[in-house]
């Protein structure tokens, strides 16, 4: 399951006057105004109007802290929803970290703030996030017009870098890592005892019907995260296909330095798709007796999808895969070569 930290946000009653809450990113548990978070590049860091407690009490220490001093009752206080309806964003200002963040915008749609943070696989040491700007209270017709919300973010952004789940040992293979659903965590190839440079990972993905082999080298970093979380803009684009489609992702589209060799252990009928700029696209993985697999060669790894039907695809550039089926077809390749020959032919009738 994605590890997305929704954390860190001040707030005040429906008042007049601006007030400042200095809030940090607890891990959980302990004292939560003195355990700084280390989120996950590309990941979005989610603020809403839910769970702000008493920090000198440290409860629900994964929810936002408001500072003990501007809390009155059980510590809880009333907030309009965290929207561009009742607030606008202003003063956006950084302390560290200006390069982590890729936007900080309303998500009006689930009444929250996104701090949606840029992709690094090769982030492995914490770097610093200071953040703070202003929701600007708005009257919203005849309602009372809340009061501004200085908030404040920091923690620190990388992934965990891991150098001992994948060692090259004297048979030319590599450790298979266990924990491939930690998506914090960025793989190092190393080597053991035996000093070899390269050899063979095997591991499973987490569908259960995929393996990838590949020759791995030492000092490769690899992120080999993966899920089968559904794309839902493909499901509603197919809905009235009547198919059933599932999917495999793997965010950080590992690449590696030799060819992979993945197979989709499918029903043979199955059709094998890739997802590229949230479209459809053929993805030439062709079926294997020897195997009983959908057997693809590629260096890089990315979204795939499964579906017990044909689906129409994205077009796709000459001399690749058919748009239609997934599969290479020759009538494509003659028709694509065909057409180069009449280009070709018209260029010299016009130089005669």
């Amino acid at each position: 399951m994605k590890k997305v930290l929704a954390l860190v946000l001040a707030v005040m009653m429906l008042a007049t006057i601006a007030m400042a809450a200095d809030v940090n990113n607890p891990v959980g548990g302990g004292d939560v105004a003195n355990t700084p978070k280390r989120w996950i590049p590309g990941s979005t860091i989610k603020i809403n109007d839910s769970g702000i407690v008493n920090a000198a009490t440290g409860e629900n220490a994964n929810r936002y802290v408001l500072a003990a001093d501007k809390v009155e009752g059980d510590g809880m206080i009333a907030v309009k929803n965290i929207n561009s309806t009742n607030y606008s964003l202003s003063n956006v200002k950084y302390t560290d970290g200006k390069n982590l963040v890729e936007s900080i915008k309303f998500n009006d749609a689930n009444d929250r703030i996104d701090i949606k943070l840029k992709q690094d696989y090769t982030s492995t040491k914490a770097k610093a996030l200071d953040v703070t700007f202003t929701l600007k209270g708005k009257k919203v017709g005849k309602t009372a017009k809340p009061a501004d919300i200085d908030v404040r973010v920091y923690g620190d952004v990388g992934y965990t870098l891991d150098k001992t789940s994948i060692l090259l040992n004297d048979n030319d293979e590599a450790t298979t890592p266990t924990n491939l659903d930690d998506d914090s965590i960025l793989y190092e190839v190393d080597k053991d005892a035996g000093g070899n440079a390269y050899g063979t990972l095997e591991f499973d993905a987490a569908d259960g019907d995929t393996t990838v082999s590949v020759r791995v080298y030492d000092g490769d970093k690899l992120y080999l995260y993966n899920d089968l979380d559904a794309d839902t803009d493909i499901l509603k684009k197919y809905a009235d296909n009547d198919a059933d489609i599932t999917f495999l992702n793997f965010p950080g589209e590992p690449t590696f330095n030799s060819t992979a060799t993945v197979y989709f252990y499918k029903e043979e009928g199955t059709y094998v798709y890739a997802i590229k700029n949230g479209q459809l696209t053929a993805v030439n993985a062709k079926w294997s007796d020897d195997d009983g697999a959908f057997v693809l060669k590629t260096r890089t790894l990315g979204s795939y999808v499964f579906s017990d039907k044909k689906l129409s695809v994205a077009a796709t550039t000459p001399g690749s895969e058919n748009p239609d089926t997934g599969a290479n077809d020759v009538v494509g390749i003659a028709t694509a070569l065909a057409a180069v020959a009449l280009v070709s032919a018209a260029a010299v009738s016009l130089k005669k």
